[in-house]
């Protein structure tokens, strides 16, 4: 299973919406084939991949065993069942990570395997497979999108200096990182205090082949340059300024002459957030625009914000061993009554990127004052 979670991280970021789903086939022990989703609606699945490879590689499928990150789809939708071609192949045992909660699927990819005569085992590596698929679980069953907040700090919990000197605050293994985000997502959101502060680009700058995201901003009264780099430098890519009623119309049509998308949504009434976007309608519009995994870069009101709105399904924090004592917070206009109304992270991993650590993990809500210890 941890090979086909390998295939299955190969994939992410270029197959969104459709989950990247990893398969290696097993015989005697022995991985004869591997492969995962491919890009583009109407292209093989991974369990077709894996058996296509085994298959050119001259090795026999028959009575061989398949390990997928994701139940095996049962329907036709774009492309035929991959449960028909595993039977098809002569595959006599599924290991699956997790349940594919599509209701198209939902449990009968595994039925249709046991019905005939293949043995499934179900949950294998569950954690790591929920963690390959998280922003696809999360747009197939609540439509709307994935949130991934994303903050880099040092450890006393500062983003910046009070002057707003910010570069650079971790260190160059932990932003090759960030830049691997932006692939795995299908667009970066900002402020646009974070614009008018560092003008930034907002797109994958590392070597190789990597999918550039959507970059959005929130500008509520139409503030965004005309010349900002994310506007002269958007690789093809959409960008979009999410705004108010306050945005004058000349501006809005200047921004689209430079090639963005003006998305007007109603203003919140929200204390903090009063005369800003509301969150909550943002979030419907760009699930119905089909962008299922969107990174929240910044700044501080606007991780807030977010957080208040209960948007973020997942924090990944960068932490720099360095203390920078007064300074601008990572976080602002979030505030809790009690330490027992605070949310916690779920399925945490800590890992040492070069000189910083990352912490990631789910976002839930405190428990129920019942609950609470």
């Amino acid at each position: 299973m941890r090979a086909a979670l390998e295939w299955s991280h190969r994939g992410r970021g270029w197959n969104s919406p459709r989950p990247s789903v990893g398969c290696v086939i097993v015989r005697d022990g022995v991985i004869i084939g591997g492969g995962h989703t491919q890009p583009g609606s109407g292209n093989p699945h991974a369990e077709v991949m894996a058996l296509r490879a085994a298959v050119a590689a001259g090795e026999s499928t028959f009575g061989a065993t398949a390990y997928v990150t994701l139940e095996p789809c049962c329907h036709f939708g774009t492309t035929p069942p991959c449960t028909d071609a595993l039977l098809k192949a002569g595959i006599v045992r599924v290991v699956s990570g997790v349940l594919d909660p599509n209701p198209a699927i939902a449990g009968r990819g595994y039925r249709q395997l046991e019905q005939a005569g293949v043995e499934v085992t179900i949950g294998v590596l569950a954690d790591e497979c929920f963690r390959a698929h998280d922003d696809f679980l999360k747009f197939i069953v609540e439509s709307r999108p994935f949130g991934i907040l994303k903050i880099a700090s040092s450890l006393d919990g500062k983003i910046a200096l009070s002057s707003g000197e910010s570069k650079w605050v971790t260190g160059s293994e932990a932003r090759q990182q960030s830049h691997r985000l932006r692939h795995e997502s299908d667009a970066v959101l900002v402020g646009i205090e974070t614009v008018l502060a560092d003008d930034p680009a907002l797109d994958v700058r590392l070597e190789g082949e990597w999918k550039q995201p959507a970059k959005i901003v929130l500008d509520s009264r139409g503030r965004t340059p005309l010349d900002a780099r994310l506007l002269r430098e958007n690789r093809g890519v959409p960008v979009i300024i999410v705004t108010t009623e306050a945005m004058p119309r000349e501006h809005e049509e200047q921004l689209v002459e430079r090639g963005a998308r003006v998305l007007r949504v109603p203003s919140s009434a929200d204390g903090e957030n009063r005369g800003r976007v509301e969150l909550k309608v943002l979030w419907s519009r760009l699930w119905e625009l089909g962008l299922c995994t969107i990174l929240i870069e910044g700044g501080a009101h606007v991780a807030g914000a977010f957080l208040r709105a209960g948007l973020v399904d997942r924090v990944v924090w960068f932490v720099a061993p360095k203390l920078i004592g007064a300074g601008r917070e990572a976080i602002a206009g979030f505030a809790l009554p009690e330490l027992s109304a605070v949310p916690r992270l779920s399925k945490v991993l800590w890992q040492a990127v070069g000189e910083d650590m990352m912490c990631s993990g789910y976002l839930e809500a405190a428990p129920a004052s019942e609950d609470r210890g």
